[in-house]
């Protein structure tokens, strides 16, 4: 039995699993206190729904994706809007501390699937399949590097391997990142209590948009910028291809917002409404990560059975480890270092997208940290990319893979 979804129910269903997950949150202190998003709660929640169905009756979806790189894009686009580069100009020492962590963790993830891949007795590039491939790289470097080792080295079921890699990847980075960041949160807090022999004192939660008062004109006024800076973005990006600058799309609509944002604060141009850019961008990224997840095949992890399955628990662990003892110290041990460190375990397991759900989530909880929300997306989403491929031809260069 085959499900079509069009656009709108497409849309009708991912709206509806919002609130479906938002009623399973609020009535779980588990998922409340290591800030598990709703959007995940509630696509992930379907996508096994309907795996369990699979089970007993064959049936397969297929849904309209026509809205979903448009609303990662006016995700991004509301992300620059609110990013006034005088705040974050501390950032810089920070950026590139945060960059060399990617690298080292991108290394460990390909070292431990090697070792792994050797220990199981499995093909070298599997081993890579289990690391930085399709944990930090995702669905698309996944696919792009399996159908390389399917032509030049025969590898068998390539392909296969390293979308249920990502697609693993993608649900324990979902899973780890928020108890990650909740504890560390706990142990600063902890830290600060002992140093000083008083409580510290509770960052403001940052107060929901959807609460406050948003005038119709503000909100139609953010949506119009917001389309605008995608479609520049869009231009730039395809202008862009034939020069060897390979940013994602989502980045370049993040660096128009950012770009709109700080000239008009510089020519004290007002009108962007920081409150309705939060309103945009909270609903385009929740609906993406529902429409992404819900489309998610749970049942085709069965291809990862047992050793491969194995290197990718293995690297979600160590990816967690490190966040939590490597990544925190190395950014201060405070709450902006917790808040990034849990943006790094989603990004280096699942995506970028991921990662800014998760930090979101966490500072309506806990307060803003704006450092986190320019970091991230920059590195995990632009640099690490780079890096990932740098640091994946040099285990290529290895002579037991045979490049």
């Amino acid at each position: 039995m085959t499900l079509n979804l069009n656009l709108f129910a497409t849309l009708t269903l991912s709206t509806a699993l919002f609130f479906v997950g938002q009623l399973i949150v609020r009535q779980s202190a588990l998922l409340q206190r290591y800030s598990i998003p709703v959007p995940v709660v509630g696509g992930f929640l379907f996508a096994l729904t309907l795996a369990l169905v699979g089970l007993v009756v064959p049936v397969e979806l297929t849904m309209d994706g026509t809205l979903k790189d448009p609303l990662l894009l006016a995700f991004f686009a509301t992300l620059g809007l609110g990013a006034d580069v005088r705040s974050l100009a501390r950032g810089g020492r920070k950026l590139v501390i945060l960059l060399l962590l990617f690298v080292l963790l991108m290394t460990l993830q390909n070292a431990v699937g090697l070792v792994m891949a050797r220990m199981l007795d499995l093909h070298p590039l599997v081993g890579l399949l289990g690391g930085s491939i399709a944990l930090t790289g995702g669905h698309g470097t996944a696919a792009a590097y399996a159908a390389s080792f399917g032509d030049t080295r025969n590898l068998q079921g390539a392909m296969e391997l390293g979308m249920a890699a990502a697609t693993a990847g993608l649900i324990l980075g979902s899973l780890l990142s928020g108890p990650v960041a909740e504890r560390l949160m706990r142990r600063a807090r902890a830290r600060t209590q002992q140093a000083t022999g008083q409580a510290p004192a509770s960052a403001t939660p940052l107060e929901n948009p959807l609460f406050m008062p948003i005038t119709i004109e503000q909100l139609l006024f953010v949506l119009l910028v917001c389309l605008l800076c995608i479609g520049v973005a869009s231009q730039v990006h395809g202008l862009m291809q034939g020069t060897g600058i390979l940013l994602p799309d989502f980045l370049w609509a993040l660096l128009v917002g950012m770009v709109v944002r700080n000239v008009a604060t510089l020519f004290r141009i007002e009108g962007i409404n920081d409150r309705a850019a939060q309103a945009v961008g909270g609903v385009s990224l929740s609906l993406f990560l529902i429409m992404a997840l819900m489309s998610m095949r749970i049942l085709d992890l069965a291809t990862l059975a047992g050793p491969l399955l194995l290197i990718v628990v293995v690297n979600a662990l160590l990816t967690a480890a490190f966040a939590y003892f490597i990544t925190s110290r190395a950014l201060g041990n405070d709450y902006d270092a917790a808040v990034v460190a849990g943006g790094q375990v989603a990004a280096g397991l699942a995506t970028t997208a991921v990662a800014m759900s998760v930090m979101q989530t966490l500072t309506q909880r806990h307060g803003a940290a704006p450092l986190a929300f320019l970091l991230i997306p920059i590195v995990g989403a632009f640099f690490a990319d780079i890096a990932n491929a740098l640091v994946l031809q040099a285990y290529f260069a290895l002579p037991a893979l045979g490049f």
